[in-house]
């Protein structure tokens, strides 16, 4: 109320010539002028440059009308539209001096016109040929960028990242319709649309339809063949077919219709289409669902390879095979009796699990079995992987801990191996290889030991052994051992001719023996024999004189530590009658008649130790009478 009054005030004032309307001219400046729609638009009214002091008061006239609201010295319109367009002018008001400024006429236009759609072609379009839409829109400033979006049948065929010109290569029948475009100002979301324009498309041939012979239910293995049928073909264009499973391409096209299948699998079940092409269109056929019938498989067979003998570090592996089945086939492998170490569904009708490097481990029974969509799990037989060690490090020991061998002594040696299967062993001497079945030795039955029964001369050398065993195709692994050099001690060596010689003396005293017997073979009066004696009295001179004694040998007393001779003497009794000798006749031949039983022959084993300081220690020698038969 307040503000009224004081205007009312000074319009009295004015009436009255107490207000005065100043000659200098007050400039409405707006910019632009000539605006566009959603363009922003400044008006200003410039004071004038020699004005009193006071309160300013800013008045805007609208085609001649006050806008009350509008009361400062510039005036903006955010975005301009038609309805701002108008003659625009301003007035200002210092104490009682008014100002009133020039009239400027707004005027709003579009940012661009309607856009107009042209298809070249302009005549009948076939399929395969190009198809050129373009769409132009006038900008009203140079700087206004427009998009373009094309529709057919009033769904959006292509989306602004195409310009203004939007081409269909090989157009295809289904192309036809009613075809506009749609200019954008994405600045100020803008759009304005061209006319429509009816585009229709002849058909070169008509669209393909897939056929499966036989029809019904298949089963794996059974011949298949589709069939890509096409009933028209206005044009007389070559055709060319392409068969589809699953989207996947099964053949390159080609000049047949028909793609057969001589042996189908439940993995070629899917779904079918063919294609047509005449090199310029494309037509795709109806899909068909093929489902082939699975086989249950056969019971598995488990072989190893390259045998069920297998080489330490050398490779293996095993093939777990069906001889029919529909595939994929679900495989395992078992060890001992049922620890499953390897599974895997393959499309193949044996499956290969390759062991590697061949250990003791892989010792054991193994079996596979398999199952398929279409059978439960089935069973193959055991089989046996035997692991072959090669021998390795064979080691010559001896039982006695010294090289130099007593005569007759019992040597027994040893030939080791670190490992190997089954393994063989020879034995040499001097690198030459030893049979057995010797008298002086022998071989024990796993032939690790060689037996001498009595070391002899013989026996003397180097011995080595070696360790055998066989892989597979014939192959043989040995090793060798390390030597050992026997000899036969000094001492023995000694002894052992004495031992050789001992058989001789006892034959030539033998032969002395039986021809003194011969010689003397005639009656006498038996007496025992009594042990000689170190010493004996003359008195006795007389019966010992009837005796004669012969050694027939010598032996070594082993049980002696002092080593002495034990001497088998024979003793024999002779008696004198009458300057007569036994069994001979007075004029010197044989014809007197003896008694035999009064001779014998007395053995007796003499020690021929050193003498002792006592001369009644008891007698050790041993004597025997045995009487002549």
């Amino acid at each position: 109320m307040l503000q009224i009054s004081v205007l009312f005030i000074l319009l009295n004032l004015a009436l009255h010539g107490i207000i005065q309307v100043s000659d200098e001219a007050l400039t409405l400046e707006v910019k632009p002028q000539h605006a566009l729609r959603y363009e922003k638009i400044v008006m200003t009214c410039q004071t004038p440059s020699q004005n009193p002091r006071g309160r300013k008061w800013f008045r805007w006239y609208r085609n001649n009308r006050l806008m009350e609201k509008a009361t400062y010295e510039s005036l903006t319109i955010e975005s301009a539209a038609f309805s701002d367009e108008a003659l625009y002018r301003c007035e200002l008001k210092i104490a009682y001096r008014k100002w009133v400024s020039n009239i400027i006429n707004l005027t709003v236009s579009e940012r661009f016109a309607k856009p107009l759609l042209m298809v070249e072609p302009a005549a009948e379009v076939f399929e395969g040929l190009w198809l050129t839409l373009t769409c132009t829109a006038q900008a009203a400033r140079p700087f206004i960028r427009l998009h373009y979006t094309f529709y057919r049948d009033s769904a959006l065929e292509a989306g602004p990242d195409h310009g203004s010109i939007y081409t269909i290569n090989a157009v295809a029948a289904n192309v036809s319709g009613s075809y506009a475009c749609e200019a954008i100002d994405t600045v100020y979301s803008l759009r304005k649309k061209s006319d429509s324009i009816l585009i229709s498309i002849k058909q070169a041939f008509a669209l393909p339809m897939l056929k499966i012979h036989p029809g019904g239910q298949l089963l794996d293995g059974q011949r298949v063949k589709l069939v890509c049928w096409v009933e028209e073909n206005p044009s007389q264009a070559s055709l060319r077919y392409s068969f589809y499973r699953n989207g996947a391409p099964l053949q390159s096209p080609s000049d047949h219709s028909d793609y057969i299948s001589e042996s189908a699998h439940p993995a070629d079940s899917g779904t079918y289409h063919c294609e047509v092409t005449d090199g310029k269109v494309w037509k795709r056929s109806n899909q068909l669902h093929l489902s082939i019938k699975r086989i249950p498989v056969s019971k598995p067979l488990l072989i190893i390879q390259p045998r069920n003998e297998l080489i330490e570090g050398n490779a293996g592996s095993l093939i777990c095979s069906v001889s029919n089945g529909s595939l994929p086939i679900y495989y395992q492998f078992y060890k001992d009796p049922s620890e499953e170490f390897y599974w895997r569904v393959s499309n193949s009708t044996e499956l290969v699990y390759n062991i590697g490097a061949v250990s003791r481990r892989h010792e054991g029974f193994y079996h596979c079995s398999v199952s398929n969509e279409a059978t439960v799990r089935l069973h193959s037989e055991g089989i046996e992987i035997i692991v072959i060690v090669p021998v390795a490090d064979a080691m010559l020991i001896s039982c006695t801990n010294s090289t130099e061998i007593q005569s007759r002594e019992r040597l027994v040696l040893q030939c080791l191996v670190k490992e190997g299967t089954e393994p063989q062993f020879v034995w040499y001497r001097d690198n030459v290889m030893m049979r057995n079945g010797s008298a002086s030795y022998h071989v024990t039955a796993n032939g690790s030991e060689l037996v001498i029964h009595s070391f002899q001369r013989d026996n003397v050398g180097k011995y080595h052994c070696a360790a055998i065993n066989k892989g597979t195709n014939n192959t043989i692994f040995n090793v060798t051992s390390n030597s050992i050099n026997f000899t036969l001690r000094a001492r023995s060596y000694y002894m052992e001719i004495a031992a050789l010689l001992l058989p001789v003396l006892l034959l030539a005293s033998l032969i002395v023996l039986v021809r003194f017997i011969h010689r003397r073979r005639d009656t006498g009066n038996s007496s025992t024999v009594s042990p000689p004696r170190r010493s004996q009295p003359s008195v006795e001179g007389a019966a010992v004189s009837n005796l004669e004694y012969a050694a027939v040998g010598a032996a070594q007393n082993t049980e002696n530590t002092s080593a002495d001779l034990v001497y088998s003497v024979v003793t024999i009794k002779k008696t004198m009658e009458a300057g007569n000798s036994p069994g001979v006749s007075s004029d010197g031949k044989k014809g007197a008649k003896t008694d035999h039983d009064e001779y014998c022959v007395t053995y007796a084993t003499l020690k021929l130790s050193e003498s002792s300081q006592e001369d009644d220690r008891t007698d050790e020698n041993i004597y025997a009478n045995i009487p002549r038969k």
